[in-house]
């Protein structure tokens, strides 16, 4: 990190609490989109309108995603609606601007100020590290609503990327038995190796009856009305593909079935770890950039 440049951290859930005070530690930081400032460090400047700062940030970090609507800023902590437009005004030519899984009217919107946008979510070290706590986030919604133990039940998880296969140790750690679905026969030869059970995604359907346990990591549509319709009524669905996921939501619901769309894990059950992998990957960004952010 640079400590003198200016770091503005503006919206996201508790984890970008966190993130502002570490970035303290190296740098100015001001915060704007929180309400509530019990958690933030001394040393970071809370902001209650965007006329309170005095320089334009060298710095902007916005959340994940950065809005919702391609217009305010997805700020779940305050009331206050904040236009994503009047953040980017603020800055100047040479200022970057961070964020996570933005679309194409964010980049846009930096492109037409001239301002150079980094995603840290498009970043291999962000999606590796993140993928513990959100692996981690899936086993304790799975202890917490299943009404047995988890040792010796199975579990199945489609897909084969990073949260699946951090999925697949850590649930395999629980001792559960743990049957893998994908399409790649790299990917499922990669959980063969692993020690997973095995299944191309094309026979998936006809084993769904034995699962109690389903974690969804592919965001497509896998599990429609026909899919859920031949599980179990006590099984936990918990899908972790980002939205809108990959389960029909109300399908489910008028089957009894337990369904849940877990977004966002690491914020909500490890923020602080959440926001140590952002700064971590923060710091990267800006080491390569070097002098020039």
């Amino acid at each position: 990190m640079y400590p003198n440049k200016l770091y503005l951290v503006a919206g996201g859930d508790s984890r970008y609490i966190h993130l502002a005070n570490l970035l303290a530690e190296r740098g100015t930081v001001c915060a704007i989109g929180f309400d509530s400032g019990s958690e933030f460090s001394e040393h970071v400047e809370r902001l209650h309108s965007l006329s309170q700062l005095k320089d334009a940030p060298d710095v902007l970090v916005l959340p994940m995603p950065v809005t919702n609507n391609g217009l305010t800023l997805n700020a779940p902590l305050t009331r206050e609606k904040l236009m994503l437009t009047h953040l980017l005004d603020l800055c100047h030519k040479h200022s970057l601007v961070l964020g996570g899984k933005a679309d194409e009217r964010v980049l846009l919107a930096c492109a037409e100020r001239e301002l150079d946008f980094a995603d840290y979510l498009e970043r291999e070290e962000f999606a590796v590290l993140n993928a513990v706590p959100t692996a981690e986030g899936a086993l304790q919604i799975v202890l917490t609503e299943l009404p047995v133990a988890l040792s010796g039940q199975r579990v199945l998880i489609t897909g084969y990327g990073k949260v699946a296969r951090l999925c697949h140790r850590v649930f395999a750690g629980a001792g559960a038995q743990v049957t893998v679905a994908a399409r790649s026969c790299r990917d499922l030869a990669w959980a063969e190796a692993y020690g997973a059970h095995c299944l191309p995604l094309s026979c998936m359907e006809r084993m769904l009856p034995k699962y109690r346990v389903i974690l969804n990591t592919v965001p497509a549509r896998l599990f429609g009305e026909r899919e859920l319709s031949m599980l179990d009524s006590d099984t936990l669905l918990i899908d972790l593909a980002s939205a809108p996921g990959g389960i029909d939501y109300a399908a489910a619901e008028e089957l009894g079935l337990r369904a849940i769309q877990a977004l966002s894990l690491p914020g909500k059950t490890a923020p602080v770890t959440a926001a140590a992998i952002i700064d971590k990957t923060i710091g990267n960004i800006l080491a390569e950039r070097g002098p020039r952010v």
